[in-house]
């Protein structure tokens, strides 16, 4: 079973394929955050302690009102550099904000954080957790080469960073497990074209609703390279967005 995610800071050197920058998107991230309850954890911006285990009390504009802690001493590294680090989950995955202009406050008789909406944010998306199923209005095909100068054109039906799958048969191509597929293409609508070579893992034979015999071919990336990593992110924030758009 897939362990939630900790509500520790993750710092990576490469924040593309996490980075989220729409600000519909972020406030979509942070009104889940809001509407739920959900705790989350404040840190002082780059580090790991001391921490606060908190909630979002308000979002006001660009404001965001806080919980403080009840020791004074953790309030005060909170705020110290004026910069916190905010880690909450939100539909299972694990959502990092760096939040400016954090300072003290009163609120309804008690203390409280204030600071300035965040202008992105990390969604750490685990690559064997999320998966994008790819809506059918937003047609992705990934095209196989066969050697001899041909290739065969298979319709993606959901991706994350660690593969997909794929459905339709070939007649020019037999999927068995654990062949390797080469130099394939796949164009991301208008977020860019991705190269990859990838593995097949599993093959099932599936009757769609129409009555019409196919299969689906779930697949996992070789080694991909961070570019294309980040194109793959793009592309299912851009998806997601434009679901967050019409809820």
């Amino acid at each position: 079973m897939q362990q939630p995610p900790t509500l520790e800071p993750v710092f990576v050197s490469d924040t593309g394929p996490y980075l989220v920058s729409a600000s519909i998107e972020i406030k979509y991230l942070l009104k889940q955050l809001l509407e739920k309850g959900e705790i989350i954890c404040l840190y002082p911006a780059g580090k790991r302690e001391p921490f606060a285990i908190s909630t979002l009390l308000s979002i006001n504009d660009n404001e965001l009102l806080f919980d403080a802690s009840n020791d004074i001493v953790i309030n005060a590294a909170l705020t110290k550099d004026a910069r916190m680090l905010l880690v909450g989950v939100v539909n299972k995955v694990k959502v990092q904000f760096e939040l400016p202009n954090a300072t003290l406050v009163a609120y309804e008789g008690r203390t409280a954080i204030r600071s300035s909406g965040p202008v992105q944010t990390l969604r750490m998306q685990r690559r064997d957790f999320y998966r994008l199923d790819i809506p059918m209005s937003q047609k992705v095909d990934c095209m196989i080469p066969l050697g001899d100068g041909r290739q065969t054109e298979l319709l993606v039906t959901d991706i994350s960073l660690g593969g997909l799958s794929l459905l339709g048969i070939s007649p020019d191509l037999q999927m068995v497990v654990g062949n390797t597929l080469r130099n394939c293409q796949i164009q991301l609508l208008d977020v860019g074209v991705i190269e990859i070579d990838m593995q097949v893992c599993i093959v099932i034979d599936v009757t769609l609703r129409n009555g019409v015999k196919t299969q689906r071919i779930g697949c996992r990336f070789f080694d991909l390279p961070g570019k294309m990593q980040t194109l793959i992110q793009r592309f299912i924030n851009k998806i997601e967005r434009q679901r967050i758009s019409r809820e």
